[in-house]
């Protein structure tokens, strides 16, 4: 083997270690952040439904129906015995069926759960996939 071959093999595997070494150190790093993000995450939404158990598992509910695969929005209405006309899919929340709705509501934006899409008097919510999959899951 020739004199200067062996200096540059050797840093050329140095160079390959020390970029390997520091993707994975890189890689693992962001999977642990992803995991203490995701963590934190599921955490804050446990609160938040600790907070509003009755409205969560009503969510649950109707979330798991499979006519309601799709449904992404919901309306609040002071009473059931209030009507709301709409050609779009619906969930429809009362506030005389939960103590605070309101406050509730606010909660869930405040976490960018949900988006708050009203064009009219009625408040209409648009559904993050990521409270949806949160919900589902709880």
């Amino acid at each position: 083997m020739e004199p200067w071959a062996i200096p540059l093999v050797s840093f050329v595997v140095g160079v390959a270690t020390g970029a390997a070494g520091k993707y994975l150190a890189d890689k693992f790093t962001d999977q642990r952040r992803d995991e203490a993000k995701n963590k934190k995450a599921k955490q804050e939404f446990n609160k938040i439904r600790s907070q509003m158990p009755e409205l969560i598992a009503e969510m649950k509910a109707d979330f798991n129906r499979h006519e309601n695969d799709s449904t992404r929005e919901f309306v609040i209405l002071p009473s059931d015995k209030v009507t709301f006309n709409s050609t779009q899919s619906r969930f429809i929340y009362y506030e005389n069926q939960h103590q605070n709705l309101k406050g509730q509501i606010d909660v869930l934006e405040n976490h960018g759960y949900i988006i708050d899409v009203t064009f009219s008097n009625a408040p209409i919510y648009r559904i993050t996939e990521e409270f949806w999959s949160r919900v589902l899951r709880a």
